[in-house]
């Protein structure tokens, strides 16, 4: 009997703690009025992203969600790292605009946003060195100096997302950016992950790619 009353309430508490992970954010969005929808993905399961209908350039949407989910406004379901909207429920109201990026309500989802940013920023994906010249000599330099300066870029994108990393220990934002960021580095999620024991290495949305 004692047993039955210990076990009982083991699932009682871990119900409990269960539940008190969840929360309820309601989130209003302002786009411009040529915008019809967007996706909201929770935790990038992207198999039950759900439409958001955009009417009149407003829209609003409540879900309940684990208090640590990412939440993603985008238009695609891919490209996670691209995301401007990437939101973290620490309040149960938190509005976006679509149209200038902003984000209010939340303190964490404008610190992820900055977070993103800055390990976007000496991406060297795109970059090119025009070459107005028919010399093959000339070319083989641009090509050169080019390789030279994406790796230096690419280098410098490595530190940032480092950084952010480590000034982010105690929060999980450091999973955010492991996942969309990941493949910047040889050694990809291990050597991000390696030697490190925080919590935000719990995530779900690690599992991912895995």
């Amino acid at each position: 009997m004692k047993k039955t009353l210990i076990l009982l309430a083991a699932l009682l508490l871990a119900v409990i703690n269960v539940n008190a992970k969840k929360v309820k954010v309601t989130i209003d969005g302002i786009a411009p009025h040529y915008m019809q929808s967007r996706y909201l993905i929770i935790n990038e399961d992207t198999a039950h992203a759900q439409l958001i209908n955009i009417k009149d350039g407003k829209f609003s949407v409540t879900v309940e969600v684990d208090k640590n989910a990412f939440i993603r406004i985008h238009d695609y379901k891919g490209f996670p790292q691209n995301c401007v909207f990437v939101l973290i429920p620490d309040s149960p109201h938190i509005t976006v605009n679509l149209s200038t990026g902003e984000i209010t309500g939340s303190p964490m989802s404008k610190r992820l946003k900055s977070a993103i940013h800055e390990a976007q920023k000496s991406s060297p994906e795109g970059f090119h060195i025009d070459v107005f010249s028919d010399n093959p000599e000339a070319w083989a330099e641009a090509q050169e100096k080019g390789r030279t300066i994406r790796d230096q870029m690419r280098n410098e994108q490595r530190e940032d997302i480092i950084r952010i990393i480590e000034e982010n220990k105690k929060n999980y934002i450091p999973a955010w950016i492991a996942y969309c960021f990941s493949d910047v580095f040889y050694g990809g999620m291990d050597e991000i992950t390696r030697g490190k024991k925080a919590k935000w290495l719990k995530h779900p949305i690690l599992n991912k790619n895995q």
